[in-house]
């Protein structure tokens, strides 16, 4: 058997460790634009979901994520504190708002709108929902009807909570029985509570309009989704006031 010496077997070693790096990194690079695609696309199917788009409930795919975008869908970015739309401003700008407060409290300095395009209408509209469930940040799209009162759709998502508990949120059973609750009482906004069980168990006569059904067994997430949406809906509320006839 032949014997090699370790200068050998240490060159070998990097050669094939260079020619395995070269051809991973030719991978990625030939491979990020789909990736950057799909996860745009991604992003885009959830809105379109939350909107209502397309109408016959169907998850789009590939190109038809893209025409509809085009064709049905409008953003608006807007100041957080006045509620005014900010000519020039784009999603790039409203991620960065966010990234700036990170880790806090405070609420970003812009925020996004998707308006869903009925012909020369507005339908309507999505407002991006953000807190934090048991395990993990949690968040969403929450779509209104165009009184700016009534919820239209949801998006949910809670890529660290617990499949079958917290993670239920992201179902299907979940995320349709917000359809036709309000966010609005008499002028002013309010929260949709998440019950912790049934609805009507909890919230009796009027107050159903303003509570949905919980997940059994994930008190925490649920609570955390009330809680995102009521700091979501307050954030966004001089922009809802203003397309509901008040002043922003």
């Amino acid at each position: 058997m032949a014997e090699f010496s370790n200068g050998y077997v240490m060159g070998f070693a990097t050669a094939v460790c260079v020619v395995a790096s070269l051809a991973l990194a030719g991978t990625h690079a030939v491979l990020k634009p789909t990736q950057d695609l799909n996860r745009v696309r991604d992003y885009q199917k959830d809105v379109l979901s939350a909107l209502g788009l397309p109408e016959d409930g169907r998850r789009p795919v590939g190109e038809e994520i893209d025409r509809l975008w085009a064709e049905r869908v409008g953003m608006i970015v807007i100041d957080t504190q006045t509620g005014a739309p900010q000519e020039g401003k784009s999603k790039a700008d409203v991620d960065a708002a966010w990234a700036a407060v990170k880790n806090t409290p405070n609420p970003p300095s812009l925020l996004s709108v998707y308006t869903r395009k009925d012909g020369a209408d507005v339908g309507t509209y999505a407002i991006e929902v953000r807190g934090r469930g048991l395990w993990g940040p949690i968040s969403g799209f929450l779509a209104l009807e165009k009184d700016a009162a009534t919820v239209a759709g949801t998006v949910f998502f809670a890529p660290a909570e617990t499949p079958g508990l917290g993670l239920e949120i992201t179902a299907d059973w979940f995320k349709s029985q917000w359809k036709g609750k309000k966010i609005d009482d008499g002028g002013k906004p309010r929260p949709i509570k998440v019950a912790k069980g049934k609805a009507a168990d909890e919230c009796r006569g009027e107050d159903l309009a303003f509570c949905v059904d919980g997940v059994s067994g994930a008190t925490l997430t649920c609570r955390g989704v009330t809680a995102m949406v009521d700091a979501g809906v307050k954030m966004y509320e001089p922009f809802l006031r203003s397309i509901r006839g008040g002043t922003p």
